[in-house]
């Protein structure tokens, strides 16, 4: 049986709490931990309308990027428009589970994917909140495993290189060991020296996802006793914060950009502001209201800064650093993450008979 607290699990291995800014509300707003879930809705808000749907589908969990509960509620009735969502989710025995903040900053999630989707490559992160340090986890598996026990690790967040995931190197060596009375061995028997080809897999992996990857790995792993080595790395550590600034493939008009935008993001009217003619190289972006990021995207080198909820005076004083803005709007710019996070989690639990859906 797949409970909440199994769901809740699997998310904050994608994106672990400590990214979230201290006064986010994230977490779990409704529901009960010990429930079972047997379908799983994905969204961006937490509206009427898409709890209503949530439900209609038979969702057992909602998860949702925007929180529902911002403050305390002193009162649970239904005249309050918050107090009657979560009304709404208690009677249909629905949990509800956000993960906002935290999302937002973690690799492959909202600002990953939308830099993606409009073609924008070697990001890095446009604010810094945390540095992580690289770490590499070697771990000594018989070959019939080894792919089962590469993809668990990588979707715990093991093998993440620049724009790649997955990455791994294994070599094939062999390895001995005797059972003792209490062990369970998977291969050999008690007593008896036995050596077997296994493979010596490398994976590198950032200090925050280390304890996930280390499960993910002993849970796949078919040794009762599973061999493995922690290294800590001199690379340069992992940068976790708001935005992503980076390139395009090639140059582009703003105009020409900003078509894009409208076509990838499916957004009939955009708000721009710069010259159309001007060319767009280097991209800065974050999803959802940043537009007071502007002057970090300007000091990034940025000669685009696509965001949402600008204010007239944000687009004033980026004109005169001369950054063109793009306001592509909230919903839009933070939807394409919601959606790949609905794609992760069917890869990730399908095989236990979870469904997933995206609603809006």
């Amino acid at each position: 049986m797949v409970r909440v607290a199994d769901i809740i699990e699997e998310l904050e291995e994608i994106a672990p709490p400590d990214l979230a800014d201290e006064d986010d509300k994230i977490g779990l707003h409704v529901g009960d931990p010990e429930a079972e879930v047997k379908k799983v809705c994905v969204s961006v808000d937490t509206s009427g309308p898409v709890i209503d749907k949530a439900i209609e589908q038979g969702a057992d969990i909602l998860v949702a990027h925007h929180p529902l509960i911002y403050r305390p509620l002193t009162t649970v009735t239904v005249t309050d428009p918050v107090a009657l969502r979560v009304v709404k989710l208690i009677r249909a025995n629905t949990a509800l589970y956000v993960m906002h903040t935290n999302y937002d900053s973690t690799p492959g999630g909202i600002n990953d994917v939308l830099a993606s989707k409009l073609g924008v490559f070697s990001t890095a992160t446009l604010t810094t909140r945390k540095s992580d340090p690289f770490y590499k986890i070697v771990v000594f598996v018989p070959e019939e495993a080894v792919e089962s026990v590469r993809n668990a690790m990588a979707d715990a967040g093991a093998g993440i290189i620049g724009q790649y995931t997955h990455c791994s190197f294994r070599t094939k060596g062999t390895g001995s060991f005797v059972p003792l009375a209490a062990a369970q061995p998977y291969i050999g028997s008690t007593g008896k020296l036995e050596e077997v080809e296994e493979y010596r897999l490398e994976m590198l992996c950032a200090g925050s996802w280390v304890n996930y990857v280390l499960a993910a790995m002993l849970e796949k792993h078919p040794y009762d006793e599973a061999a493995y080595d922690i290294y800590e790395l001199a690379n340069e550590p992992i940068v976790y914060g708001y935005g992503r600034v980076g390139t395009l493939e090639e140059e582009v008009t703003l105009s020409e950009f900003a078509e894009r935008v409208s076509e990838v993001l499916d957004v009939r009217n955009l708000k721009v502001a710069g010259d159309s003619g001007k060319k767009i190289k280097t991209v800065a972006l974050c999803g959802g209201g940043c537009g007071s990021l502007f002057r970090e995207a300007a000091a990034a080198g940025a000669d685009v800064y696509v965001t949402a909820d600008m204010t007239h005076h944000h687009i004033l004083d980026a004109q005169e650093l001369g950054l063109a803005m793009i306001d592509a709007g909230h919903f839009e710019t933070e939807k394409p993450g919601m959606v790949a996070l609905s794609e992760r989690l069917k890869r990730t639990l399908t095989e236990s008979g979870v469904e997933i859906e995206y609603v809006e």
